[in-house]
């Protein structure tokens, strides 16, 4: 039955997407998936669905989420926003896939077991005279001792500790406001609060460090930073709490050997060269009729062991209810932390940050002069960029990446009304502008979703989604509080695509393309029999988005988060774009 009702669906979908997919002239600003940009009302329009997911509630908010394999890890958060931390453990459910049905299950914290045997030294025999004797228990005690028994160590693999010692165990105690983000298949946590309400927490001081948790062996570990040089300096993000992160799988090509065509004084000949190319790695191999049995899983790794990626943070609240407006990036090879260009406009917490290929977008969030004022200035509005660049080496022996930097450019801003600057360089004294029709820009908002998706052709949007209004003061109206729509920005494309191509060809016959512009989408249940999404998660904001990655390339998961009565939710939802 469930087969069916899924082919059912995927047909009324094609059916729906034949005119989209073929296009009259005429109509060719129409193009992509269920991008509209009509004659008579110029902003853009755009076609989104919604699908609850059918698993017991898991009331949650100030949490976090990341998928990885199809499967949605929930950590962290408070069931009521005034209470501790509801625990530690890591929440997973599977996400409903080929006819199969959502699942759930917890996985208690556990510490990855961290020893190794210890290296037996010879000692030098002592002179006669400086012996002692050892007698009774003792002496009988260290005869039964062998002398090649190794001794048991805790492991740090170089990740030793390089601050003073927090006691802080070896799994992440339970908390609330902290943030995620995913590298292969480890997710990488950094700060966080230990409960109470916004005016009372205080985030937890970790020292830098960064927990990670193993999705292959749902065991915890940890990477504290590395011992700082000179002594003293401050090379530390501030302890943190309700910040937003994203990560990167860069850098990860390391040490890598140099060219072919690079040879030393010492190159071997043409003849042995090209006995060497015919021969290849059949000696350490062997041949299809006689293969040497191991010698490749002899010699496999695991990049994980020396770990790659960067982790990227940014704003947040800091003890006594300060917000900070700085960015700092977090090395897992070297175990460093690189302090990156200050984000545009006043601190600010609960803001959300996506990565575009080498872009990292930045928009909405509250700044205020004191703890629990959610106000929230005019730059909150727009949306910031800041171009990253990989830094490499090449000694002529070895080539290799070293770090994530950003570029001279700096920050730039689209403006409200001016969005169409597309990437070019802003006029840094343009202002945000009031807008007539608020529909061509989503408005002010904090602890919202902000994820980036493909859709097909190498075409990218930034979907941002619900949230909590901006307020200009604490006593404003709570009935209105919070946001339900969900509005796609169409990122310009990078590289020979056919999203591209397309982007050319319409700016050639005066089209506009869509790139670089706001459109809100009009959401829908993704089944029309299916009554319990066909009203949508609702207004609600303090929730936790993740994108579904390959197993569904246009799908958001959203988690939780608080209604307007300031109740923890506990439901979750699939948005799909298109």
């Amino acid at each position: 039955m469930d087969s069916f009702k899924q082919l059912k669906r995927r047909t009324t979908d094609l059916l729906q997407s034949l005119p989209h997919s073929l296009p009259s002239i005429p109509s060719l600003g129409g193009h992509g998936h269920g991008l509209n940009h009509g004659k008579s009302n110029h902003h853009a329009t755009m076609k989104g669905t919604w699908e609850k997911i059918s698993v017991p509630p898991l009331p949650r908010s100030s949490h976090s989420i990341n998928i990885v394999a199809g499967t949605v890890y929930i950590f962290g958060g408070q069931a009521d926003p005034s209470k501790t931390p509801a625990d530690n453990d890591m929440h997973v459910v599977t996400l409903p896939s080929s006819g199969a049905q959502a699942d759930y299950h917890a996985i208690k914290a556990k510490a990855i077991k961290r020893t190794i045997p210890t290296i037996n030294e010879v000692k030098p025999s002592p002179e006669p005279e400086a012996e002692t004797e050892l007698v009774g228990a003792a002496a009988q005690d260290l005869a039964d001792v062998s002398l090649d028994t190794p001794i048991e160590a805790p492991v740090d693999k170089g990740k030793s500790k390089a601050l003073p010692d927090f006691n802080l165990g070896d799994v992440p105690a339970p908390r609330a406001g902290h943030a995620t983000a995913v590298i292969g298949h480890r997710i990488f946590l950094f700060g966080g609060h230990a409960g109470g309400s916004l005016e009372t927490s205080t985030p937890l001081n970790e020292g830098g460090r960064v927990w990670v948790f193993d999705t292959r062996t749902n065991l915890w570990s940890f990477i504290d930073p590395a011992p700082v040089i000179p002594p003293g300096v401050s090379a530390l993000p501030a302890p943190r709490s309700h910040h937003a992160v994203v990560a990167t799988d860069k850098p990860r090509d390391f040490n890598q050997a140099a060219s072919a065509h690079t040879q030393s004084p010492g190159a071997t000949t043409r003849a042995e060269a090209w006995r060497e190319w015919a021969r290849g790695d059949s000696d350490e191999v062997g041949i299809p009729q006689r293969p040497i049995v191991g010698s490749v899983a002899e010699r496999a790794t695991d990049l994980d062991d020396d770990g790659y990626g960067t982790l990227i943070i940014h704003g947040g609240r800091l003890a006594g209810g300060a917000r900070a407006a700085d960015v700092w990036a977090f090395d897992v090879h070297s175990r460093a932390w690189q302090r990156l260009p200050d984000a545009p406009g006043g601190p600010r917490s609960d803001t959300t940050l996506a990565l575009s290929k080498s872009r990292l977008y930045r928009f909405g969030g509250f700044g205020g002069p004191q703890a629990g004022a959610e106000e929230s200035s005019d730059e909150s509005g727009q949306l910031d960029f800041l171009e990253l660049a990989v830094d490499r080496f090449d000694d002529e022996f070895s080539v290799g990446e070293v770090s994530i930097t950003a570029r001279r450019s700096g920050w730039q801003s689209l403006i409200p009304g001016k969005e169409n600057v597309g990437y070019k360089e802003v006029d840094a004294a343009a202002t945000p502008l009031a807008l007539e029709n608020d529909e061509e820009w989503p408005g002010q908002r904090g602890a919202a979703g902000l994820e980036a998706i493909t859709i097909g052709g190498g075409r990218e949007y930034l979907v941002l989604l619900l949230g909590e209004k901006a307020r200009s003061r604490p006593d404003d109206e709570q009935g209105d509080r919070f946001c339900d729509d969900v509005w796609a920005f169409q990122v310009p494309p990078q590289g020979l695509s056919p999203a591209s191509l397309a982007d050319t060809f319409f700016s050639a016959v005066g089209r506009k393309s869509g790139e670089g512009q706001w459109a809100k989408v009009e959401m829908g249940p993704f089944d029309d029999e299916d009554d319990a999404s066909a009203e949508g998660p609702g207004a609600r904001g303090f929730i936790a988005t993740a994108t579904m990655g390959d197993l569904e390339e246009n799908g958001i998961v959203v988690w939780g988060g608080l209604n307007v009565e300031n109740q923890g939710l506990g439901d979750g939802w699939i948005l799909r774009l298109g």
